[in-house]
Order: structure tokens, then sequence, then C-alpha cells
């Protein structure tokens, strides 16, 4: 976790635990989602700019008709414009260390549970990745 940074968690109550009673899912792939994008957060905060921000991390879900959402969202740096269209692809970065492959790994498990993935973000005030999966249950868990 970055230095100084805080995690604030906005859960509705047993809603994560309810919604994946009624998602066919592979938990264990599904736990690399949030791993993937809460490490990302975390990175973020540490390039951040030293400033009188507070860093924080925000994890929360909610659920919309039959799907449910869950986000993760940082008070980093964000991402400019030039740069968002190209998270999804496969070895692209912007860091000096890793692989590239989180978010396109993200973008494929939650695709092949039937969800989706996108993100919202502005230089100077952060980023906000939200994934959306549908409720009902689907005839065939995703591999």
């Amino acid at each position: 976790m970055a230095k100084g940074a805080r995690i604030n968690r906005k859960i509705a109550e047993n809603l994560a635990i309810q919604a994946l009673g009624f998602m066919a899912s592979d938990p264990e792939r599904l736990r690399r989602v949030i791993v993937n994008l809460v490490e990302n957060a975390a990175q973020a905060l540490t390039d951040a700019p030293a400033d009188d921000r507070e860093r924080q991390i925000i994890v929360s879900t909610r659920t919309f008709g039959e799907e449910f959402e869950f986000a993760i969202a940082d008070s980093g740096p964000g991402i400019t414009a030039d740069i968002l269209p190209k998270v999804f692809e496969p070895l692209f970065s912007t860091k000096n260390f890793g692989t590239g492959l989180g978010l396109p790994t993200v973008k494929q498990i939650v695709e092949q549970h039937g969800g989706s993935v996108w993100i919202a973000s502005e230089p100077g005030l952060g980023t906000r990745v939200a994934v959306r999966l549908p409720l009902a249950p689907a005839t065939e868990i995703a591999a």
C-alpha cells in the first residue's frame, strides 16, 4: 500500500455476499480482478505528487437492476486522455515495471463472466474503475 494511504469502504451491508450468491462466477478469477484493481490504485497513489490531498482508495458496491457493480477509485494523479484508450491493450504500460497485462486480464475475466468494465479518470483528481456483473444465474460458469 502507498505510504499514508487509506482504504475507505462503501459496501452496501451484506450486498457483496448476497450478490455473489446470485452470480455464476469463478471466485478465484474475480478475486484476481479485485487484487489487480487495488494494486493499480495503490501504485497510482505511490506515483502521486506530494501535496495536501488525502491519499485514498475507495472500494464501493451497489446494484443496478439485474447487475452488481463494484468500483475501485483512487485519489492519484489520474490518467491523461491520450493514454486512457490504451489501458486495456495487452503489454501497454506507463510503468517501468510489470508486464502491462493487469487491466487486459481484468477486462478478459469480467467479459467472460458476462460483465463490463470501464474507467473514468481526470488528471490531477484520480481514477475510478467500475465493474458490472450480471446477477441472474448464467447457464455456465466462466472458465
